[in-house]
């Protein structure tokens, strides 16, 4: 079966099989506190001066929603999956335990599978995600899983002009690097994301499924783009069906063959792809057996990293662990590993939940590598710190790294950046309005769309119903 943009072969049987043995595993976990939180909803309603990005690739500031943030998207996305989940785990009653929670699981995963072809599920995120790289260039765009294509072999961001692409590559080249790889960047920010609201809330919302599901989505498709015999017919048969209609195209075919190029040959002009078999425009797709032997080593060695994101106690039905308990109460702890590609490389951390009776806290160790070198980085943050009379709640976020100077594949020199952003919510009753500011140097983050120097204002509204 074929789906998403860039081609990906899942082995549904193989998933499904160990997503419900996984299930089963996490009934036997440690009991957790009662939730604090039992359904938490977040509403991004502004987020400048990506907006006025949007507004000028669409042509109106409400138009304009229509082309979301990454911190819009992924919020509506986490709203859908946390009601499906949270609806499920109430509305399923039934006296035998074993049964409710064996219809329980099968509900949750069917509901993920079909979610695979709707809007605001994990394939429309991680599609959304290119598109927002696409709108920082005001660069329009279509996302097929907008138009529900169940049973489709492939979905695509389209209605993309040639000459735009060409503009971005030439004048954007990172950004253009980041493009390819920004869709996995989606599947593995979801997980990170809802993962923390299960542990700060208490939530224990059943995502387990879907953690395994876009995990080994996500490895499947990088390590089965290095194979010429599962990609090279698929996108001869794409360029076939297709033809001379150039709105009809992805703007790039698998993700992943155009990123090791993209990384491998900054410099080489856009054109140089050739002409569309029709003979209409320019041979978007990269076929594995057209990448050179390093280009196809390195691509393999991410993808045998990529297994290292099936490290964490998370998808093993622990969301929460206990640490110790002291006379103020317990104090919980989590981890989880992650490997993600970057527009000079990837990003290898390692996260560290921590919350005590008071406090949470959130930590995350990063390790960048470009094809030669290894920078590091340091991520802390402090999550609804309560003020005045618990009406007021602050989140503050810092990081600290070096990164490969100007984002560069091949550089050993490093370039020193930093992230600092706080959070202001204001409580009242199970409505929560927050405003956001969020500051960076020049840099890869995940989840934020600025390689460049950034400052982004946010404002919105968080339900949280206990």
């Amino acid at each position: 079966m074929i789906i998403e943009n860039g081609y990906i072969k899942t082995r549904f049987s193989i998933q499904i099989l160990s997503l419900f043995f996984l299930k089963q595993v996490s009934f036997a976990q440690t009991k957790i506190p009662a939730d604090t939180i039992g359904l938490y909803l977040e509403f991004p309603v502004l987020d400048m001066p990506y907006q006025f990005y949007a507004t000028r690739t669409t042509g109106s500031f409400f138009t304009g929603y229509a082309n979301p943030s990454m911190a819009q998207s992924l919020a509506m996305s986490n709203n859908l999956y946390s009601t499906a989940h949270y609806g499920i785990n109430r509305g399923v009653r039934l006296k035998n335990e074993f049964f409710r929670k064996l219809l329980g699981s099968a509900l949750v995963l069917g509901f993920d599978l079909i979610s695979l072809y709707a809007p605001f599920g994990m394939g429309w995120l991680h599609e959304e995600y290119h598109r927002a790289v696409l709108t920082r260039r005001e660069i329009n765009s279509f996302n097929d899983m907008n138009t529900f294509p169940f049973g489709q072999a492939t979905v695509s961001v389209r209605k993309i002009d040639d000459e735009d692409l060409i503009r971005l590559s030439d004048q954007h080249t990172f950004d253009f690097i980041r493009l390819q790889s920004a869709g996995l960047e989606a599947q593995y920010h979801q997980i990170q994301s809802l993962q923390k609201n299960n542990f700060y809330y208490n939530q224990a919302l059943p995502h387990i499924p879907l953690y395994w599901l876009s995990t080994l989505n996500a490895i499947t498709y990088v390590i089965q783009s290095a194979s010429a015999e599962d990609f090279d017919p698929l996108i001869d048969e794409a360029n076939e069906k297709e033809g001379a209609d150039i709105s009809k195209r992805d703007f790039t075919g698998p993700d992943f063959t155009a990123w090791v190029s993209a990384l491998f040959n900054p410099d080489r002009p856009y054109e140089e792809r050739g002409i569309h078999p029709s003979g209409v425009g320019i041979n978007r797709y990269i076929k594995p057996s057209e990448l050179s032997t390093d280009e196809l080593a390195y691509l393999k060695r991410q993808g045998n990293l990529q297994w290292i994101n099936l490290l964490s106690p998370h998808l093993f039905g622990f969301p929460k662990i206990k640490l110790k308990s002291t006379a103020q109460g317990d104090h919980y702890g989590n981890i989880a590993i992650r490997h993600l590609l970057t527009s000079f490389g990837n990003d290898i951390c390692l996260d560290l939940f921590y919350q005590t009776p008071k406090n949470n806290y959130f930590f995350s160790l990063h390790n960048f590598n470009n094809l030669n070198a290894s920078f590091f980085g340091l991520e802390g943050a402090v999550i609804d710190r309560p003020f005045y009379f618990n009406k007021i709640m602050v989140s503050g976020r810092g990081m600290v790294w070096t990164q490969p100077r100007n984002q560069s594949f091949t550089t050993s020199d490093a370039s020193l950046g930093g992230l600092l952003s706080i959070r202001s919510a204001f409580v009242l009753g199970a409505w929560w309005p927050y405003f956001e500011i969020e500051a960076k140097t020049k840099g890869w983050v995940m989840g934020n769309v600025f390689l460049e120097e950034n400052i982004s204002f946010r404002g919105g509204l968080s339900l949280r119903f206990r």
